[in-house]
């Protein structure tokens, strides 16, 4: 009797324990797929990003005008097209303003004259870019052209260091200074049309 309680009990132990290893499988099985895996902190970035985008792009298409960027002001001004002389001119037509050589010169002393010279006649370390240099080199050549050598060559091993295009357009301004061009009302910008059909030729004969 004792025996048969005993086999009993051990029966009734093992059911249960198959049970539970049954219930724990089945609960294994059921749980949602975001549990079963554990997401790195990359995975969870790149999920709310691509939410947040659906919902961007959702957004978006359901009201245009609200999902249209914002204009903001360029903190300095910036010169109308409509006022950029384009015409065809020359280096001898007061091109640029004496307030745009002089801020030229500034950045001229302290990139280009320990190579090219105080005067532009060049020095030890550097041709003349101004006179007869000038006018062998680069005559009947636009501004343009000579502006894009500037910006995208000097000063040697650091080009484009001086400053942004319109610093670089106001060098040139005051190396045509130097030249003998005199200063006039248009002012020289970062235009391509306008510094296209700005030409450098020699003085004109009176």
């Amino acid at each position: 009797m004792e025996v048969g309680y005993g086999v009993k009990e051990e029966y009734t132990l093992k059911s249960k324990s198959l049970l539970l290893a049954a219930a724990i499988a089945l609960s294994a099985l059921a749980l949602p797929a975001y549990a079963q895996h554990q997401k790195t902190p990359e995975e969870k970035a790149a999920i709310e990003a691509a939410r947040a985008a659906a919902a961007a792009e959702k957004a978006a298409a359901e009201n245009p005008e609200a999902a249209a960027p914002v204009e903001v002001a360029p903190a300095v001004a910036e010169v109308e097209d409509a006022d950029i002389d384009t015409s065809e001119r020359t280096i001898w037509d007061g091109v640029f303003t004496q307030a745009q050589s002089d801020a030229g010169k500034v950045l001229y002393t302290g990139s280009c004259q320990t190579c090219h010279g105080p005067t532009g006649r060049g020095g030890p370390g550097g041709p003349g870019i101004t006179g007869a240099n000038l006018n062998k080199n680069w005559e009947e050549t636009s501004l343009f052209d000579f502006y894009t050598f500037a910006h995208t060559n000097m000063p040697p091993g650091k080009a484009g260091s001086i400053g942004n295009e319109q610093d670089y357009v106001n060098v040139v301004a005051y190396i045509m200074d130097m030249h003998g061009a005199d200063a006039g009302e248009s002012e020289l910008v970062f235009n391509e049309e306008q510094l296209s059909n700005i030409y450098i030729v020699r003085k004109p004969k009176k």
